[in-house]
């Protein structure tokens, strides 16, 4: 089970590059990639972000690329700039019209730049190798933090399981006290305790208080929990779905019998602890 939240770093160097990448995620619905990168890497954003989709299912990822090239690399093309510089002067001439050489040198340069191409093997290298270590370094750190996370989930479904079987405790003195009640109530209207109206009552009010079967599926989602806590891959959905089903059993319960709300309440503020967690698993 992983964390939605992470970082991972790495750097990468050969004789003509050097490549510092640094990923950061956090939770998210689903999966979304940013990348910033002081280098023009357009060209290679598919494969950027195929390869982070490897890595990860889930959470918002931000990749920051920093590239530097180990050798002096001029943004322009020298010849260019030389060829411009006499076809500037040459329009001048013809125009009848005067220009600084500051002027001159400026326009050459700006329609002299280089433009994109794809990368060097060298670079691109360096570039996928940085971004894989940074991303195993980022899984590392979900997992990590995802430990945290199932330790802390634990505590508190055992804590749970506590309340329940107070719950499992409580229940048949509570259903003795309700039907303690209705057979006095029947005594003072003069009826026998197997008379069967009192014996209707007892039945109709009893089974309306009835929880076993929703203990029974409570004990059943906490089991698939526990299940879902040592699996790997994209369980954060599943978990959250589960937790929803488990409050929805704990209500009814609470609903059902009103002598245990103050377990119940217990219950439920775990249950939301819970899937505060959640919220970050991937």
């Amino acid at each position: 089970m992983q964390s939605m939240t992470g970082v991972g770093k790495a750097v990468f160097e050969n004789d003509e590059w050097k490549v510092s990448t640094i990923v950061k995620s956090v939770n998210s619905k689903g999966l979304d990639i940013f990348i910033k990168t002081n280098y023009n890497l357009s060209s290679a954003e598919i494969n950027i972000r195929k390869l982070v989709r490897e890595f990860i299912t889930r959470g918002t990822v931000n990749v920051h690329i920093d590239v530097t090239p180990k050798k002096v690399e001029t943004p322009v093309d020298i010849k260019k700039v030389l060829v411009n510089v006499q076809i500037v002067k040459l329009v001048m001439e013809e125009l009848g019209l005067k220009l600084t050489d500051d002027t001159i040198f400026q326009t050459a340069w700006k329609y002299s730049e280089k433009t994109a191409e794809e990368l060097s093997p060298q670079l691109e290298d360096c570039l996928y190798s940085s971004l894989r270590e940074a991303l195993r370094d980022l899984v590392r750190s979900r997992k990590e933090e995802g430990e945290h996370i199932k330790e802390d989930i634990q505590a508190r479904l055992q804590k749970i399981k506590g309340l329940l079987e107070e719950i499992e405790k409580l229940k048949d003195q509570v259903l003795s006290l309700v039907k303690g009640r209705i057979l006095e109530k029947a005594r003072e209207l003069g009826l026998p305790e197997v008379h069967p109206t009192v014996l209707n009552e007892i039945t109709f009010i009893l089974s309306r208080m009835d929880v076993d079967e929703e203990l029974t599926r409570f004990k059943t989602h906490l089991s698939k929990i526990n299940s879902l806590l040592d699996t790997e891959g994209d369980v954060g959905r599943k978990l959250d779905f589960t937790l929803q089903e488990i409050h929805r059993e704990i209500n009814t319960l609470g609903n059902k019998m009103p002598e245990v709300s103050h377990l119940v309440v217990e219950i439920k503020s775990e249950i939301d602890r819970i899937r505060q967690q959640v919220a970050n698993v991937e």
